[in-house]
Order: structure tokens, then C-alpha cells, then sequence
């Protein structure tokens, strides 16, 4: 019998992070043939300088997730990924907005989908910084790649706080079809793949894979609207139920030793219904009776707590002209994109990369604009992204050269459009239509990047490199409310220039130790705030932020490399970092839109270990910690609440116009999502359970200390520290066919990593609220809502590899 044993326990002074983005070098890691995992480890190799090296070589930090790991352990999006790397935090946003990617406390906090993402995602070669894409389930993957830190030299623009490389697996040497069947009880999803693979000629490889599922939703829906107030009783009460078809195509040819072709094409269809990104009320500090004079319970069924159940109510036509989908909120996406990737050896040293990409996405939801069962305001937003991008990449290999160099150039274009329409009740006396815009991006980049690697001795390598880049961004806006006429921006146009060096130093003095140090910088684009309508009188630019900073660490296999461990230190500093705040308006009035208005110092240490006892085949134990202390240096007119008094810290930008404070400084807060301590902890065995039998038992577990949801900052709005367990049975045969049993999150911790403040006790839109003064009015403080993350998943998965049946017969 073979026993698979996973067991991430989280321990405050045991948990190693992982630094190494690697591969193990077993074979082809997009096989799907089942194989006995083996006591130690194959030779681990690196792709984070777009060259293949052995991990003790390469100057970087990050953690790897295998096909076989992503695969037992049911990790098929990113939230899955997030919780087996310390550090990485993942939190659904609103609408558009997307997914907002946090690593090591640095990612948006804009509630904007033209800001980019901090962490960039890099599929097959093809960068996406757009938070919707993140949101895209995974499927038929070879492997993921988790590098931290800023990466400007290799991929570019946006990845400041890291990059998430994705690599979907490739065509099989051997014909493979595999099918599998999964249940999933506490929010009844159905799931179904297929997967065909094999070589159509000696050159060429084909692999076609499918995947649908099918959830009715995780969380209840119990909403109660007020009767005649222009909502109804939601139409699912399941929360929420939804639909994902993905179809994915590779074709690899190779007609030479010299040069090869990979197309990959994808296509991801996502529809729910019932949720708009909508979050849950979670805090609610003055009750949940109605304000003087109104005096309506906007939120008098609300529970005001993170769990499993949400009070949300569904639009009623009569009171919402004209609003989509029958008045039930709903997301619906469709998303294509695809790579080609050539490689041609110029030289047996020299080898020509090309790497063409593109990218399409069209969103349409309906949001409840105001959080609860009784909405006063609703967001409908169509929003669509195109873009397309090349790399051409020169990379040497020279064997008895001391020197080795790559060079390379990237271009972009891409266009962002998004049509914003917040309508509100006509039943309160409100316009059906309170703004309506049509915003359009167009995005230029172009870069050019070279490195050059030299070995002073076997032992003792240098490196250092740059990438410059020149971005133009074009934003035009027509208003709907006056006939979609064009505005007169302030700024219409945006053009930056970067350049980011980076240098490293890598001692190797024998083939198990490396001691490692590098210097790096990095940016995010500017671009322009679209998630409202934009006035003539208005700014709405905001500019590139920047990184700069090192890292220091050792990489070792010791016991005759039984045991891996690698221990990293960082510290960077962030300027100019996109953050929502407030400002004077030329009018006089209070606005909040992203600006660069803020620096932050992000430091910490991060290690890893894994162990492979010899006396003990197929057994494995593992641990992953990171501590990270980032805080603002500098974050002046950072916005307050609601509500917020002078005495709790809203004595900022005083406005002559209401005798008021708009807003506060958090220098020396911790930044948004970024918790001081974070890591997993685990064990694996494998043992044989008969003939042509692999027996396998998994658990898993990550643990997060507290941290920040909110720019506000009240320790109100904090996600308190969490574990959650996993665990997994498996057995397989021979013969092709494997059952699954799958638990995630058993200790069903319901969280949340991005939550907004607003006045839903009284409606959001009729006031009563006093920020900057002695005393808050009679609406109080703020309310606080929150997108929760899925809770406990209890899997039964059933795998069919019938290549393999047929094969044994």
C-alpha cells in the first residue's frame, strides 16, 4: 500500500516560507500519469531568468506548486494558491474591480478596475494585471511559479510586489484521455473534465481539455426587503449559484532539434446568479434600527457578522426603470486568450524566443449598490479589455564562456472600455439614473530589457541587468446623462518612463550551499480613475508607483540531501503607492480617487524546510513561515470615515466650506492585507496498499495572523487571525482509475480580506453622518461590508485515465 500524508500545521516558531521559484526535474511535469512520489527530490530546476538553472543558482524567492500537488490537493483557482503561499492574500472586490492580489502586504486598494495589480499574472508567457482575470478558474495546469519581490527586469511593468506564472500543461508523449467526475456537498457543485492528449505525428502534439461545473452556492441568502419600498424577496436563496464552462487547446510542434511552436488557446465562460460581487454587513456599531427623520431599518434584518449567511434583496422593475437582468443581480464574463511561443537555436548556444500574446474579456453585472435588503442605489456596469502584446527574447548559453547574457524587447497595446451606470430607487424619490459614463483607455508600452551573467570563478557569479520602459495611456469619458457628449478632460493623456535595474550576487562553494544577495527595482503603471463619472473639473490621472529595495539569503540540502533549507531576508520601500484618498476639489468640495499619495516600508524574513527521512520511504514533512512588517512611512489625507470624529483621528485637510476635517494620517499603520506573520506546515507518506494499489492521506493547513481590510483603519475593520485545515484520501490502481476525498477549510473559518465602509444603516445616499467633527451626527459611524471568502468544501472526486484502462486490457 502507498499512503500520501499532507499535513500543514500551523506553528508560530516552525513555519518555513519557500524561496526558489523550481520544478522538479522528474519527468514532464504536465504528464497526468499517475507516479509513486519518491523520497527525495530530482534535481530542482529554475525558471525565474527565463533560463533553466538549478535553484541554488538563481538569486530569487518564491514558491512552487507542482501538477501532482495542485491536482491531490484540489487547488483549481487562485484563492487555493493564496493559502499555500505565506504572504499571498487574494480578496474578491466589487463588480468590475475584480480580484485584488496582495504579496507581503503590497497590492491595490483602489475600488477601480483601471488600476492594475501589484501582483502580475503571467499564463504561458501572456502578463494580465487586470483584477478580473485573476477570478478565472484553473484547469489542466503543469505547474505554478510564485515569484516575490519586484520582477521589472523579466516581466515587465506591474509586478512590483511579485509575479504568479501559471503554465498549463502540454501534450503527453503518449496518448492520454482522462476523465473525471467531482461532488461537492456544502454548496452542491458539480464537476466535470475531460482531457485528451497525445503526439499526432513525430512532430507534432495535440492536448484538448474540458471542464464545467455547476454550484448551487456556499452561503444563504436570508434577506427580508420592507414591503413597498422598490425591492423583493431574492430570487436564490442560495448564495450565489453559479456556472463555469473552460476549453483549453495546446498544439506543440517541433521539427527540429532547433526550433519549436507552442499555441495555447483558452476560453472561460462564467455566469452567476444572484451576486454582482455583492458582500455581507459585518459590523455595524449603532444597531440596526432606522435614523431620525426617516427612520426606515434600511438593515433591520441584518446579523452584522462574518458567517455563512448574508441579507441581500433583489430589485424590484416597477421602482428601477430599465435596470438589467429582471432586477436580479448577476455577473456574467467571458474571457479568451492564447500565447505562441517559438523558440529557434540561432547557435547550439544562442537560442531566439518569440512570444505573442493575446487577451479579450466582457463583463456585465448588477451590484446592490448600497448592501443590504432594502437598496437605494444600484451599479450596472458592462466592462471590456482587449490587449495584445509581443516579446522577442535573445538568450545565450555559452559552456566555456565566463559570460552569458539575455536581451530582449516588449510591446503592448491594450484597450479598456467600461460603461457605468448607477441607478437608484425611484420609490425613495430618486432619478432613476444618478450618473452614467463611458470610459475608454488606450494603453502603449514598449520596453526593452538585457542582463548580463558572469562567473568570476565555479563558485562566484555576477549579475545585473535593466529594463526601460516608455508607457502612454489615452483615457477619453462621454457622459450618458447628456447624451453620451464627450467631456473635456483635464488630462487625457498620461505618458511615463522607467528604468529598473537589478544585481545580484550568487555564491555556490559546493553543488548543496548557495549564499544569494540582489538589488531590485520595480513600478507600477499610471493610469486614470474610472469607476465614476469624471468631470471637466476633475482630475483624474494618478502616476507610476515605484519599488526599490534587496534581498539576502542562503539555499542549502543537507543529510545527504534528505533536508532542503533556505532562509531569505528583504526589505523594500515603496513611493508614490495608488491609493484611494481625499482631495480638494477646484470647487471647493471633497473628492476620493487614487493619487499617489503614499510611501511604505515593507521587511521581513522568510524559510522553508522539507525533510526526507531515509528510513522512511515515501514519507516527507514540510513547514513554510513568513514575517513581514510593512507599514506606511508616509500616508497623509488618507480617507476617514464616516462619521469618523476629531477624536478618533479625522483631523486632516480641513474643508472651510463645511468647517470640517476630510481627512487623516496612517503614517506608521500597517498596510492593507498585510499580516505580520503567515505560513503552512505539512507531512506526506506513501506506502503500497496491494497489488497495482496506491493508497494516499493528505491534510493541510495555513494559518494568518490579523490583519487590515480597510483604508480606514479602525481595528473594527481587521480580519482576526485564522487556521484553516485540510484534508484528502485517495486511492488509485494500476489499471487507471483513482477516488478522491477532499476536505478544505474543515475548520470552516469564514474570511474576508477586503471589506468597505458606508452609511447603510441610513440608506447610503441620505446622510445624517458628520466626519471631522466633535461629534458623528445622528447616523453615526460607518457600517462595514465584506466579500467572504468560500468556507468549508467537502469533494468526492472520481478519476478515469482511460488510456490506461484500455491499455491494460
Amino acid at each position: 500500500m502507498k499512503v500520501r500524508y499532507s499535513l500543514p500545521l500551523t506553528a508560530a516558531g516552525l513555519l518555513f516560507a519557500c524561496p526558489a521559484m523550481a520544478q522538479e526535474r522528474q519527468g514532464d511535469p504536465a504528464s497526468d500519469t499517475p507516479q509513486q512520489a519518491s523520497s527525495a527530490p530530482g534535481d530542482i530546476i529554475v525558471t525565474a531568468r527565463r533560463r533553466e538553472e538549478s535553484i541554488l543558482r538563481v538569486p530569487v524567492v518564491a514558491t512552487v506548486l507542482t501538477a501532482e500537488t495542485l491536482e491531490r490537493q484540489q487547488v483549481d483557482d487562485l484563492y487555493s494558491v493564496a493559502g499555500r503561499v505565506p504572504g499571498f492574500i487574494m480578496a474578491e472586490s466589487v463588480g468590475t474591480v475584480g480580484i485584488q492580489a496582495s504579496l507581503r502586504g503590497i497590492g491595490p486598494t483602489s475600488q477601480t478596475p483601471s488600476v492594475d495589480q501589484s501582483v502580475s499574472l503571467n499564463v504561458d508567457g501572456l502578463q494580465l494585471t487586470q483584477g478580473f482575470a485573476y477570478a478565472a478558474a484553473m484547469f489542466d495546469v503543469g505547474g505554478i511559479e510564485v515569484l516575490k519581490g519586484p520582477q521589472a527586469l523579466f516581466f515587465g511593468k506591474n509586478s512590483p510586489a511579485g509575479v504568479i506564472s501559471i503554465r498549463s500543461a502540454d501534450p503527453t508523449d503518449e496518448f492520454e484521455l482522462i476523465t473525471r467526475l467531482g461532488y461537492e456537498a456544502e454548496a452542491e457543485e458539480k464537476l466535470g473534465e475531460l482531457i485528451v492528449s497525445g503526439p499526432v505525428s513525430p512532430t507534432l502534439g495535440l492536448r484538448f481539455a474540458g471542464r464545467f461545473s455547476d454550484s448551487e452556492g456556499f452561503f444563504r441568502n436570508n434577506g427580508v426587503p420592507i414591503p413597498n419600498t422598490g425591492n423583493v424577496a431574492p430570487k436564490y436563496r442560495k448564495f450565489a449559484p453559479k456556472r463555469s464552462y473552460i476549453l483549453k487547446g495546446t498544439a506543440l510542434w517541433e521539427p527540429s532539434d532547433s526550433y519549436s511552436a507552442r499555441l495555447k488557446l483558452n476560453f472561460v465562460d462564467d455566469r452567476t446568479e444572484g451576486n454582482g460581487g455583492d458582500g455581507q454587513l459585518v459590523y455595524c456599531p449603532d444597531g440596526t434600527g432606522g435614523v431620525p427623520p426617516l427612520n426606515i431599518p434600511f438593515i433591520g434584518d441584518a446579523d452584522c457578522t462574518l458567517d455563512r449567511y448574508t441579507q441581500l434583496g433583489d430589485f424590484d422593475p416597477a421602482f428601477w426603470p430599465n435596470i438589467s437582468n429582471g432586477g436580479v443581480p448577476y455577473m456574467d464574463s467571458r474571457q479568451y486568450f492564447g500565447t505562441l511561443e517559438q523558440n529557434l537555436d540561432v547557435t547550439p548556444a544562442i537560442r531566439l524566443t518569440s512570444i505573442t500574446g493575446g487577451y479579450s474579456l466582457r463583463q456585465n453585472n448588477l451590484i446592490r449598490g448600497s448592501g443590504s435588503s432594502n437598496p437605494t442605489i444600484a451599479a450596472d456596469f458592462e466592462f471590456r479589455n482587449r490587449q495584445f502584446t509581443q516579446e522577442l527574447r535573445l538568450a545565450s548559453d555559452f559552456v566555456d564562456s565566463p559570460v552569458n547574457f539575455t536581451l530582449g524587447g516588449f510591446y503592448q497595446y491594450a484597450k479598456f472600455e467600461s460603461d457605468n451606470n448607477l441607478r437608484a430607487n425611484t420609490a425613495f424619490g430618486l432619478p432613476p439614473i444618478l450618473q452614467s459614463a463611458r470610459h475608454q483607455i488606450r494603453t502603449y508600452s514598449a520596453s526593452a530589457f538585457g542582463q548580463l551573467l558572469w562567473k568570476l570563478s565555479d563558485q562566484l557569479e555576477i549579475g545585473g541587468g535593466a529594463r526601460f520602459t516608455n508607457e502612454i495611456r489615452r483615457h477619453t469619458e462621454q457622459n450618458g446623462l447628456a447624451g453620451y457628449a464627450e467631456v473635456d478632460l483635464l488630462v487625457p493623456r498620461i505618458e511615463a518612463n522607467n528604468l529598473s535595474p537589478e544585481f545580484s550576487v550568487t555564491w555556490t562553494p559546493t553543488d548543496d550551499f548557495t549564499v544569494f544577495g540582489s538589488y531590485r527595482q520595480g513600478f507600477k503603471s499610471g493610469s486614470f480613475n474610472t469607476i465614476v463619472f469624471i468631470d471637466e473639473n476633475t482630475r483624474a490621472d494618478f502616476g507610476e508607483e515605484k519599488a526599490k529595495g534587496g534581498e539576502i539569503g542562503i539555499k542549502t540540502r543537507l543529510f545527504d540531501r534528505s533536508l532542503l533549507f533556505n532562509l531569505a531576508a528583504y526589505r523594500y520601500t515603496y513611493s508614490d503607492l495608488q491609493v484611494g484618498a481625499n482631495e480638494v476639489s477646484p470647487t471647493g468640495g471633497i473628492i476620493l480617487r487614487t493619487v499617489n499619495a503614499a510611501s511604505a516600508r515593507v521587511q521581513g524574513i522568510e524559510a522553508d524546510a522539507t525533510f526526507y527521512p531515509r528510513g522512511v520511504p515515501g514519507l516527507s514533512l514540510r513547514a513554510a513561515v513568513n514575517y513581514n512588517h510593512a507599514r506606511y512611512l508616509s500616508f497623509p489625507n488618507a480617507p476617514c470615515g464616516n462619521g469618523q470624529t476629531i477624536a478618533q483621528g479625522c483631523d486632516q485637510l480641513f474643508n472651510p466650506a463645511t468647517g470640517r476635517f476630510t481627512s487623516q494620517d496612517l503614517e506608521g499603520e500597517p498596510l492593507v492585507r498585510a499580516p505580520d506573520w503567515s505560513g503552512n506546515v505539512g507531512v506526506d507518506y506513501e506506502g503500497d496498499a496491494g497489488p497495482g494499489l496506491t493508497f494516499g492521506v493528505g491534510a493541510s493547513a495555513v494559518y494568518s495572523s490579523s490583519f487590515q481590510t480597510n483604508l480606514v483603519g479602525y481595528d473594527a475593520y481587521r480580519q482576526g487571525e485564522y487556521a484553516k485545515l485540510n484534508l484528502n484520501l485517495s486511492l488509485r490502481s494500476e489499471d487507471g482509475w483513482e477516488v478522491s476525498m477532499i476536505g478544505n477549510n474543515l475548520t470552516n473559518e469564514i474570511t474576508a480580506a477586503l471589506c468597505s465602509n458606508s452609511n447603510t444603516q441610513n440608506g447610503t445616499v441620505f446622510g445624517g453622518q458628520l466626519s471631522g467633527a466633535p461629534n458623528q451626527g445622528p447616523a453615526g459611524g460607518d457600517e462595514l461590508g465584506c466579500v467572504a471568502e468560500r468556507g468549508r468544501e467537502l469533494w468526492l472526486r472520481m478519476t478515469f485515465r482511460l488510456s490506461d484502462l484500455f491499455s491494460s486490457r
